[in-house]
């Protein structure tokens, strides 16, 4: 039975005259302003095609179909040498004889939770079934409980940017009406029991396929109970500072429609929306769709910031967790995980704050990266990779995010996070000892920064011994002016050359 709600009789009245479909076949989606919702008809079959989950990146469209037999199996097209490729099968183990159906996974692409109907360890008629990437593909899927799933039906998942956050609908006891959204939190890696959004989300009609952009506070969703257009309406919610969300706001035609519009989703850029939709002219049953969203309807700014994690010496990828905190505080914000196999990343970091980026691999020394991502800036697409060093001797490593006033030798608070890293690479292998390494740029005479790098590199030390480790493996020197690691000329060169480093002196 196909999991879709308020499922209208199919059409499949597809025009050889329709130019449209035509010249948008197998093309990206610009953010041109066009007439009307565009048929992603290289993507689409004459069966149902619904639930589109379009990677944060934009470059992997995830759907259900049951195109290729009576049950719905969940598909993957990639965006490749400047067009949309035909879909193919995601296949085992998430693919089985039973029904897939909606799905998400999480920015960093490592984690998939999507809806599983009919299965043997359900709690209800449908729950939500997670699956984590392993070498060579995909694990096999486990029930995410009791806690999550209850006895009548889970499904539409969706998850935060941070991924400590999983949106849902859900008919359970306990809500407004039918189906409610709900979200769980994950902590120390446990989806704890749900909370239910309450009002002005939910209401005594139907609420589903919940949809959070990776802003972490714009909410897309759909609903038959806030007076829209027909069925289902997709509807735009923002959550405040204090965890409320903001009265739904219709996204009007042309998405929206008489029939039933729902199941989408939306790029970290947030120019375009992607949804299902029975409307006329479509392929057969459910189709998906593309639009560009207007900047009224379009969530918050955000970056993304994505690279390699690689050997220094080999250029071998890394299997590395990456921290992400905020300098200000530092809060932890989310601890991404590499591919395992490629040592890719994929950071969404919202706009409007400084953050602190840390990648480590066990038997590698840390490395660290500062990124301020202004508002007004708009949408910004960075590119790093970082190459992490062994734990042997003679190695240096640059320690970014350490933080001094101007001309002073005193630690910043914002410096802790990456100072406890220090303390826990010294604890991890307790026979290394390092030279704590102070730089300074060339303004002033050299006597005076090499004092001052001196005084700067002794303050780390200091910071470290009060926190544990023997001052008898840490020495302070303070090079001045004359390492540097850029040009002097510019404000930026400068920057660069006020720096701390710890090289490894024994082992």
């Amino acid at each position: 039975m196909i999991l879709i709600l308020f499922i209208a009789a199919a059409l499949i009245a597809q025009s050889d005259s329709d130019s449209l479909q035509d010249s948008l076949r197998f093309q990206k989606p610009k953010p041109e302003p066009i007439s009307a919702p565009a048929n992603l008809s290289g993507v689409n079959s004459v069966s149902s095609d619904f639930a589109p989950y379009v990677s944060a990146g934009g470059d992997k469209l995830y759907f259900s179909s049951n195109r290729n037999s009576d049950q719905e199996d969940f598909f993957v097209s990639e965006f490749d040498n400047n067009r949309w490729q035909p879909p193919f099968p995601l296949g085992a183990p998430i693919n089985t004889d039973a029904n897939e159906g909606s799905m998400a996974i999480s920015t960093d692409g490592n984690l998939i939770v999507f809806t599983g109907c009919g299965r043997k360890e359900s709690y209800g008629s449908c729950d939500l079934y997670f699956s984590e990437r392993i070498a060579g593909g995909w694990s096999e899927p486990k029930n995410l409980g009791r806690h999550v799933n209850n006895k009548l039906w889970d499904g539409h998942p969706s998850i935060s940017s941070d991924g400590k956050w999983l949106y849902f609908s859900s008919e359970r006891y306990g809500g407004f009406g039918g189906r409610d959204i709900w979200r769980s939190q994950n902590i120390k890696g446990t989806w704890q029991r749900p909370e239910n959004l309450g009002y002005p989300i939910n209401n005594a009609r139907d609420q589903a396929s919940p949809f959070i952009h990776p802003d972490g506070v714009t909410l897309y969703f759909a609903s038959s109970g806030h007076a829209g257009l027909g069925m289902m309406d997709i509807y735009k919610s923002e959550m405040d500072s204090l965890g409320k969300w903001s009265e739904p706001v219709n996204i009007g035609p042309p998405v929206n429609t008489p029939g039933s519009d729902y199941f989408f989703s939306i790029p970290a850029k947030g120019d375009i929306i992607y949804f299902s939709s029975d409307r006329k002219g479509g392929f057969g049953g459910f189709d998906i769709y593309w639009l560009p969203l207007s900047e009224a309807l379009r969530p918050r700014v955000v970056a993304t910031l994505s690279g390699n994690v690689k050997d220094k010496e080999t250029g071998q990828p890394l299997e590395a967790e990456i921290t992400v905190e905020l300098i200000e505080t530092g809060e932890v914000l989310a601890t991404p995980k590499t591919n395992p196999e490629t040592g890719e990343f994929f950071i969404v970091l919202p706009a409007g704050q400084t953050y602190g980026i840390s990648v480590s691999a066990e038997g590698y020394v840390f490395s660290s990266e500062r990124y301020d991502i202004p508002v007004e800036k708009g949408y910004q697409e960075l590119k790093m990779d970082f190459l992490l060093q062994k734990v042997q001797i003679g190695e240096s490593i640059e320690i970014k995010n350490i933080f001094f006033d101007f001309n002073s030798d005193s630690l910043r608070p914002e410096s802790e996070p990456e100072l406890k890293r220090a303390v826990k690479l010294l604890t991890d292998y307790p026979n290394l000892k390092i030279e704590i390494r102070g730089h300074a740029d060339s303004i002033g005479t050299e006597e005076y920064n090499v004092a001052l790098s001196k005084r700067r590199s002794m303050a780390v030390l200091r910071w470290l011994v009060d926190h544990g480790i023997a001052a008898a493996r840490l020495t302070a020197v303070g090079f001045g002016s004359s390492l540097p690691a850029a040009e002097n000329t510019t404000e930026e060169g400068r920057q660069k050359n006020r720096r701390t480093e710890f090289h490894i002196i024994g082992k």
